[in-house]
């Protein structure tokens, strides 16, 4: 129901013409630098979220060195730094910086909203070479914002400007190895694979032990389900409702699929943000888009979509409303059940489609995996273990442990009460460097004043 983000070449070039002066006339430029790092820092009086064993660790002190967790004590033990930079916890609370897993982006600038508010990893869904640069720049500590794992640009059986065309085996294997040797981290397998092209995807990923993250939680043509227990994850819950159940609510064809899918163990990322979203808009029109963050939206993705996707959904009828809203019922009861059977799940928001916030829409997220029964410790564990598990960062990041990066999300009140406090953090640290509220709140209007839009349409022209 929902088509990504798809510019034609006309399209593209109509595009820029439209932009152009406006790309002149307001050619901002991202001059955001990271803070420096404290030799060592130490947190005091701070109640730790622990989210592996679901518990409050309280009254503790965490000390850091290079950006990395080099002690965990009880509060007020003795500092032997004394050039330590202490902050005092305020018997707040410490909790494991969230993944995204599921994101598209074009700028910068969505990587320093996505910090701003506590999402300290993202996976990119649709790698483009600019992301690649990025990544490694946020790994060298040049460039602020959220760290990246990115998969290959998508490998999809329909040839579009945007995508790698991939109609058998050859061309496959051609594909994975070219992602691979341009650095992409994982490579990123459409749902129109058919199964010839999809198995050779995994066969030569396996050989050079890339990961594999597919479109929709089912296999390709007549694929065993088993041969599906390699990938990385799964992607859209929607797809479920569309795939396997052909548009129909069919209980009976859901369990079958859900029993499939616990026997993998492979984790699925719902992406209900984004269903929920394109519901609001039938429903509620442009009553719901001025509730959105707009100047969080890229202005050249904002421009598409609201000629595309978002003109699709201002324009449907109450009935079509109507039935994204019992379809949106029907995608949380799906991601109940998974929950319930044990499949592991991921936060991904797909943000960066439609008008969807980075940074906030992990939180919406997270939000409708509550709806859909699970708690607040799941939740966390959906957005922090169980990525790292999946990306093979579990001895890194995710948790507030010795020897892990020193990512996470200082508040003042309890999360597992009310995990809503996360979305608007009073601090956060990332790779030891400490952000609070005000320094946030500046992060997020220096990179919405930074975005250039010459830069992001040139990255868009020369990519695609």
């Amino acid at each position: 129901m929902l088509k990504k983000l798809v510019f034609t070449k006309a399209g593209l070039f109509a595009l820029a013409l439209s932009l152009l002066v406006f790309c002149f006339l307001f050619p901002g430029c991202s001059s955001i630098k990271p803070l420096p790092v404290a030799a060592v820092v130490v947190i005091d009086q701070i109640n730790l979220i622990d989210v592996k064993n679901r518990q409050v660790v309280r009254q503790q002190q965490v000390e850091l060195k290079n950006g990395k967790i080099s002690a965990i004590r009880p509060a007020g033990a003795a500092i032997e730094d004394a050039n330590a930079v202490v902050i005092d916890g305020l018997n707040g609370y410490l909790t494991p910086g969230l993944f995204d897993m599921h994101v598209h982006l074009t700028d910068p600038a969505a990587l320093q909203l996505s910090l701003s508010h506590g999402v300290t990893h993202v996976r990119v869904m649709h790698g483009l070479p600019a992301h690649l640069k990025w990544r490694d720049s946020i790994e060298k500590n040049e460039m602020l914002g959220s760290s990246m794992t990115v998969s290959s640009p998508i490998l999809s059986a329909t040839k579009r400007p945007t995508t790698i065309s991939v109609t058998d085996a050859t061309e496959a294997k051609a594909a994975v190895r070219k992602a691979y040797a341009e650095g992409y981290d994982l490579i990123k397998a459409y749902g129109d694979l058919s199964a010839q092209s999809l198995n050779a995807v995994v066969t030569e990923a396996a050989v050079l032990r890339m990961p594999v993250a597919k479109h929709g939680p089912h296999p390709s043509g007549a694929m065993p389900w088993q041969e599906l227990a390699a990938m990385q994850s799964l992607e859209h819950v929607e797809d479920i409702y569309q795939g396997p159940l052909h548009y129909q609510q069919d209980l009976a064809a859901l369990q079958e699929v859900i029993e499939q899918l616990n026997k993998l163990k492979v984790p699925v990322t719902p992406t209900l943000n984004i269903f929920w979203q394109l519901t609001s808009i039938s429903r509620d029109k442009e009553a719901f888009l001025a509730t959105l963050a707009q100047d969080y939206i890229s202005p050249l993705i904002a421009f598409e979509q609201r000629h595309n996707q978002v003109k699709r959904w201002l324009q449907s009828s109450e009935k079509m409303a109507i039935h994204n809203s019992q379809t949106l019922q029907f995608l949380v009861q799906i991601t109940r059940q998974l929950h319930e059977k044990g499949v592991p799940l991921l936060v991904g928001s797909d943000a960066g489609a439609l008008l969807s916030p980075h940074g906030l829409a992990t939180h919406t997220e997270m939000q409708l995996l509550q709806q859909a029964g699970l708690d607040s410790f799941t939740v966390l564990h959906a957005a922090t273990i169980e990525p790292a598990k999946a990306l093979g960062l579990t001895k890194q990041i995710g948790q507030i442990r010795v020897g892990y990066k020193a990512d996470f999300i200082y508040s003042k009140e309890n999360p597992i009460i009310e995990l809503s406090v996360l979305r608007e953090p009073d601090a956060v640290m990332k790779s030891g460097r400490w952000y609070n509220k005000k320094q946030l709140t500046e992060l997020r209007q220096q990179a919405i004043n930074g975005r250039s839009i010459g830069q992001e349409l040139w990255l868009i022209l020369s990519n695609y």
